[in-house]
């Protein structure tokens, strides 16, 4: 991870440009440098474009490869970059069983206080 805040890169992965932007506001009112990426795919190119130190990732969005697809792929990438999930369709049992890349679950809608806290915590954690 990048040692200066304005350094650090926060991809959203979301297909709601509402909460994209919503978190994305929230990322860049942190001194975060944040981008946005409406599904999976685009999602994959800007990791190959940008080192990202942080992803939050919904999981259920439409086309070819979902949030849950992503991560998995994200899992698999050797770049071990945190993932927190911000999704409206989590469960206990859904936490229980996501991979290790994972670091945190904020179920939709999350309040903009404890997005920022939650992603302050896993960048110290990084």
């Amino acid at each position: 991870m990048t040692d200066s805040l304005v350094d650090t890169k926060i991809l959203v992965v979301d297909d709601d440009d509402s909460v994209r932007s919503m978190i994305l506001r929230v990322i860049e009112h942190q001194g975060y440098t944040g981008f946005a990426a409406e599904d999976a795919g685009r999602a994959l190119q800007i990791l190959d474009q940008q080192e990202i130190d942080l992803v939050l990732l919904d999981l259920h969005m439409p086309g070819p490869a979902d949030g849950e697809d992503l991560l998995f792929l994200l899992r698999d990438r050797s770049d071990e970059v945190p993932i927190i999930i911000v999704s409206g369709w989590v469960d206990d049992e859904a936490t229980i069983n996501q991979p290790d890349c994972v670091h945190a679950v904020l179920k939709k809608p999350v309040r903009i206080d404890e997005l920022a806290e939650t992603i302050r915590q896993v960048l110290a954690l990084a």
